[in-house]
């Protein structure tokens, strides 16, 4: 039988949702899967021999490095295997990737592409073969559309992966007040927002696929089963499928009152939905993730989030009337700040009491400008001192201090704490 090994790395500290959902399908197609997640337990070379197909999922920049390290290993131990990637930086680095560190890489939703890919390779060679990229594709320069058709979504296959209270979660316990196990779901993938910095806008173009509603009320109950307190949704933005998202919170909310619950949005969302997240307080929502960027309106406008300072304070001071917290982001070191902003975003952040509450990480995250980001084409950014590198471009602030500060300001990553801004960018 055609052997399949689904590889994972990082997925900002959770239990890998996106080799989850690759799992069943390629089971159902009736391959012989097995999993790996180094997160957990390390590279096992033991299992790079016998593959015949390795698919290392590359959700985030933070997995990437890793990814390649993992094909450089496989392809050591087992030359013959295909390598490919998927996941949404796999996606914006498809051309990178493919060729020079696999055989060959999944661009756009992954599901349906991997099963393709696995056919062909055990000897269906009329199959079409939907949003991969190949070597040979990118030697030849040839280009193709991301997949991004979706005719359904298949239930996350838990039970091969390690289990949740293998994935702490630090500023979860934080914010809801004890010591939980967490889960990871989604209720949609991509998002209809295009913020300028973000992964999601790069990999997905604002399209959103919803998640039927049935389905993901089954894969919580798999999570609680596997001991779940406390659930992340981990969509782009919760409020791309409000009225799909409140559904199934309430449905959740009935078989299981006392798991708890945290996903992310916008300030303006925040603002035009109070009585529906009022609702939604009694539902156990526990806090909002919301990506405030940083307390000045020139940084606001520069990566266009559409909001205002004012907007800000009012949706803090809301939430806080709600008895949901705020988990706010910011990109605290950025190009369009002065050294004198600092002394201001602490004085915001004592004026609106989330000194508590925000990661101490969020005092350290720089702007990253991803290979392909929609920042490298403005103004603002190419004025900068630019470096290029494979996969990102490096960048100096005009004020050489604002860079002596950042750097000053990194501390040693604690044991067991993930320094993620968001889980999806």
């Amino acid at each position: 039988m055609f052997k399949i090994l689904l590889v994972s790395n990082f997925e900002g500290g959770f239990q890998p949702m996106t080799v989850a959902s690759a799992i069943t399908p390629l089971k159902e197609a009736g391959f012989d899967v097995s999993v790996l997640d180094t997160y957990v337990d390390g590279i096992l070379e033991e299992k790079f021999a016998e593959p015949d197909m390795v698919a290392i999922s590359i959700p985030l920049f933070d997995a990437l490095f890793a990814g390649i390290e993992i094909a450089n290993r496989v392809r050591a131990i087992n030359p013959k295997a295909h390598i490919t990637f998927f996941g949404q930086y796999a996606t914006i680095n498809a051309y990178r990737l493919a060729g020079k560190y696999g055989n060959s890489c999944v661009t756009g939703e992954w599901e349906v592409p991997l099963v393709a890919l696995a056919r062909h390779l055990s000897g269906d060679e009329q199959l079409m073969l939907p949003g991969l990229v190949t070597g040979e594709m990118v030697e030849k320069g040839e280009q193709i559309h991301p997949y991004m058709a979706r005719e359904k979504f298949h239930l996350p296959t838990r039970d091969m992966l390690p289990p949740l209270y293998k994935y702490p979660q630090v500023q979860v316990d934080k914010l809801v007040g004890s010591k939980q196990i967490v889960g990871t779901t989604e209720i949609a993938r991509g998002c209809h927002h295009k913020c300028l910095y973000c992964s999601v806008f790069a990999a997905y173009d604002g399209k959103v696929f919803l998640v039927d509603e049935d389905l993901v009320v089954e894969d919580v109950r798999n999570l609680v089963n596997g001991g779940m307190t406390h659930l992340t949704f981990i969509d782009a933005d919760f409020f791309n499928a409000k009225h799909h998202g409140l559904k199934v919170l309430r449905r959740l909310h009935e078989e299981f009152p006392n798991l708890t619950y945290d996903f992310t949005t916008r300030v303006d969302h925040i603002l035009e939905n109070k009585e529906t997240l009022t609702e939604m307080a009694g539902l156990n929502v526990s806090f909002i993730t919301s990506a405030l960027e940083f307390p000045t309106q020139e940084v606001l406008d520069a990566v266009a989030k559409h909001t205002s300072l004012e907007d800000i304070e009012e949706a803090v001071a809301f939430l806080l009337s709600t008895g949901i917290k705020l988990n706010p982001t910011f990109i605290m070191f950025n190009p369009w700040i002065q050294l004198e902003d600092m002394v201001a975003f602490r004085e915001f952040v004592e004026k609106n009491g989330l000194d508590e509450i925000i990661d101490p990480i969020q005092y350290e995250t720089r702007l990253h400008l991803y290979k392909g980001s929609p920042l490298l084409n403005t103004p603002s950014v190419q004025a900068l001192e630019l470096t290029d590198n494979e996969f990102h471009v490096d960048w100096k602030h005009p004020d050489p201090r604002v860079d002596e500060l950042y750097f000053a300001s990194l501390t040693p990553q604690e044991e067991g704490v993930f320094k993620r801004c968001c889980l999806k960018c």
